[in-house]
C-alpha cells in the first residue's frame, strides 16, 4: 500500500486545521514570493528533496496552472500594500537554452493574466549596456536590455518598474546593482546560492515536519529527509574522500540497505554536483570523472561542503512530481520524467523531460509537503538576512 493512502485520509479529516496552522506559520516565516519543491515519494515517505527560491520552469505548467498562478499572483500583490504595476524581471543571463526562455516567456504571461506590466532586465558586471533578443523553443523572443541605475531606483530603457522579481539564482554573488534601492526586491537576492546552505534549509524542513506530525499525530520519519552536514572538503584528498565514506556508511547503518545515497554541494542547484553511491567506498575511490564533477558548481565555484543525504525510490518510477507555489499556496505542477534512469536515481540530469498534472491529479499530502518546503525556505531568509 502507498504511504499516500495512510496520508490523505488523515489530511483531508484535518484539513481546515491544517489550513490555519499554514496560515499561521506563514505569518511568522513570511514565505518568498514563489517556490518549486521536488518531491519524492517512495512505500513509506513523502519527502520535499529540494526546494528552489528562484524557480525556472514554469513553461511546463498548464494553461489551467498558469491562470491560477496569476490569481494568487493578485492576491500576493494586494497584501504589499504597495502600487505594483510594472515589474521588472532579473533572468539568468548566461544561458541561451530556449526552454529557460519559454519559463521567461511563462512568467510574463502570468503577469500579463494579472494585469501587471513587465520587462526583462539584464545584470553585467562590466557596466556595458545593450539590448539582446532570446531565443525560445516557439517563435517568440524575449527582449531583454541591461538593468541602469539612477537615483536608487532600477530600470531598462524607458521602463520603470515598481518592483523587482528575481529569477536569477546568482550563485556566486550578490549584484551591487541591486544595493541600496528603493524599490521593492522579491525574492531578496541576499539569498541567492552564494549565501544559501542546504543543511540550514533541511534544518528548518525538518523541523517544521516535527511540529506538524506532532499536532496531527503523525510519524515525522514519514516526511522528514536525514541529511548530514560534513565541512572543508577537498575531493582530490584521500583522507577527506575517506571522511565522506565514513559519513555515507554511518547515514547507510540507520535508514537500511536497500536505499542509495546522495551527496550534494551544500551551495549547489540545477542539479549539479550531486552524485549517488550505494556505500562509502565508492565515494572514498572515486576516479578521476567523479572528482571533477564534485570540485565544482555552478560558475566555477570550488566546492568545500557537503552534504549527505538519504535516498527516496520513487512510486511513480521514473518520474516525481514538482509543485510550483506562490506565496506558499500551491499554483501548479508537473511531473519531471527520465526514461535513463530508475526509480531510485537523480531525475535532474540529462534526458529528463516534463509531463503536465491535471488539477484534479494535485495530491493533499503531496501539496501540504510542498508547503512546508516554502515555509522552510521562508525560515531561511529570515536567518539569512538577519
Amino acid at each position: 500500500m502507498s504511504i499516500l493512502n495512510y496520508t490523505d485520509p488523515i489530511i483531508a479529516k484535518n484539513l481546515n486545521k491544517i489550513d490555519k496552522w499554514i496560515k499561521k506559520k506563514k505569518e511568522i516565516s513570511k514565505p518568498p514570493f514563489y517556490t518549486s519543491t521536488d518531491i519524492r515519494v517512495s512505500e513509506n515517505k513523502v519527502v520535499a528533496v529540494d526546494t528552489n527560491i528562484f524557480p525556472a520552469g514554469f513553461n511546463n505548467l498548464s494553461n489551467y496552472f498558469l491562470k491560477k498562478s496569476a490569481k494568487n499572483i493578485k492576491m500576493y500583490i494586494e497584501k504589499l500594500n504597495l502600487p505594483v504595476e510594472r515589474i521588472l524581471i532579473i533572468p539568468e543571463l548566461h544561458t541561451r537554452n530556449p526552454f529557460y526562455w519559454d519559463n521567461i516567456i511563462a512568467i510574463k504571461k502570468m503577469f500579463e493574466i494579472a494585469g501587471i506590466l513587465s520587462d526583462v532586465g539584464l545584470i553585467v558586471d562590466d557596466g556595458t549596456n545593450f539590448m539582446i533578443e532570446f531565443d525560445s523553443t516557439s517563435d517568440l523572443k524575449v527582449k531583454a536590455a541591461t538593468v541602469d541605475k539612477s537615483n536608487n531606483k532600477v530600470f531598462v530603457n524607458d521602463f520603470m518598474p515598481d518592483l523587482i522579481l528575481i529569477n536569477n539564482d546568482f550563485s556566486t554573488h550578490f549584484p551591487n546593482i541591486l544595493k541600496d534601492i528603493d524599490q521593492p526586491v522579491i525574492p531578496p537576492v541576499e539569498v541567492g546560492w552564494h549565501s544559501r546552505r542546504k543543511n540550514i534549509h533541511f534544518d528548518f524542513y525538518n523541523s517544521l515536519v516535527d511540529e506538524f506530525c506532532k499536532i496531527f499525530n503523525m510519524d515525522s520519519n514519514i516526511f522528514q529527509l536525514k541529511t548530514e552536514l560534513i565541512k572543508n572538503i577537498n575531493v582530490e584528498e584521500d583522507d577527506d574522500r575517506l571522511k565522506v565514506a565514513n559519513l555515507i556508511n554511518e547515514l547507510k547503518s540507520k535508514i537500511g540497505s536497500e536505499q542509495n545515497i546522495f551527496i550534494k554541494s551544500n551551495s549547489g542547484t540545477y542539479g549539479m554536483s550531486v552524485m549517488q553511491v550505494n556505500e562509502g567506498s565508492q565515494f572514498a575511490n572515486l576516479n578521476r570523472s567523479g572528482k571533477k564533477k564534485m570540485k565544482v558548481s555552478k560558475g566555477g565555484k570550488l566546492l568545500s561542503d557537503l552534504i549527505v543525504q538519504e535516498g527516496v525510490d520513487s512510486i511513480f518510477g521514473k518520474k516525481e512530481p514538482v509543485y510550483y507555489l506562490i506565496d506558499c499556496e500551491v499554483s501548479g505542477a508537473f511531473y519531471r520524467v527520465n526514461d535513463n534512469k530508475s526509480s531510485r536515481d537523480n531525475l535532474n540530469t540529462r534526458g529528463m523531460y516534463f509531463e503536465p498534472i491535471s488539477e484534479s491529479g494535485l495530491n493533499p499530502t503531496i501539496s501540504i509537503i510542498s508547503q512546508i518546503g516554502s515555509l522552510a525556505t521562508g525560515l531561511e531568509i529570515q536567518h539569512l538576512t538577519k
